[in-house]
């Protein structure tokens, strides 16, 4: 039996809580005064010993001048060895929180227009059956998800939801564009075609369905809708 995917909006949120606990820690580490004190303390205290058994060779006022020295040298000497790379950090784990930010809106848009197609898809004739979210295990493919089936009169009725904040232009290609309004302009962004997974998924419901009901030949259809979404 194969294992259901995990939630992808559960695991977007562990790794947003991951790294912003990292960015909190790095922000939250002591600055000049703190790390001054910690190394001039013991620093102190050793140059001190070595005044007094020095037999008088040191001078305590010169062995203080000393330590405190030391101490701004070596503490110096760390933060610019140390700061680059931790505001090197920094950036790097502000960008990939910037990265999961901009996928869990994606994802949280995407499943907002999957209730709001599963809203409508309710409202069918009572010889309709819809159902949503539906996991299929496959031996070809990992296991797949599937936004809508629409079981009834006609057959199965595969239905995949894409949420877009847009116009969308498929060329004679088949390249599918996304038009958008931002900061005034119309703004072009490339999308990737749901026509190779809807095959898969038509591929996976043919075996599913000679599989379990051998004796019915069951068409399918399979329907692209396109929900808008505020992103």
């Amino acid at each position: 039996m194969q294992k259901l995917p995990e939630n992808p909006l559960e695991n977007i949120n562990a790794k947003i809580e991951y790294y912003q606990q990292e960015l909190d820690a790095i922000k939250n580490q002591k600055e000049f005064p703190f790390i001054y004190m910690v190394v001039a303390l013991p620093t102190t205290a050793i140059f001190l010993v070595l005044a007094i058994v020095s037999d008088g060779l040191i001078d305590f006022s010169i062995a203080i001048t000393g330590a405190l020295f030391f101490s701004l040298l070596f503490t110096c000497a760390y933060l610019v060895l140390y700061q680059p790379n931790r505001e090197e950090m920094q950036s790097q784990l502000q960008r990939q929180l910037a990265i999961l930010h901009k996928e869990k809106n994606k994802l949280e848009a995407g499943l907002k227009g999957e209730r709001e197609v599963a809203y409508i898809l309710g409202w069918l004739p009572k010889n309709f059956v819809s159902l949503n979210n539906i996991y299929l295990p496959t031996e070809d493919f990992e296991t797949q998800q599937l936004d809508h089936l629409v079981i009834g009169p006609p057959g199965v009725i595969h239905v995949e939801t894409k949420t877009i904040n847009g116009a969308v232009l498929i060329d004679e290609k088949g390249d599918w564009t996304v038009l958008k309004a931002a900061q005034n302009k119309i703004v072009r962004e490339g999308m990737d075609s749901p026509l190779p997974q809807i095959r898969r998924h038509e591929i996976i419901l043919q075996s599913f369905l000679k599989e379990h009901f051998p004796e019915f030949s069951i068409p399918i259809y399979s329907i692209v809708v396109m929900a808008t979404v505020e992103l």
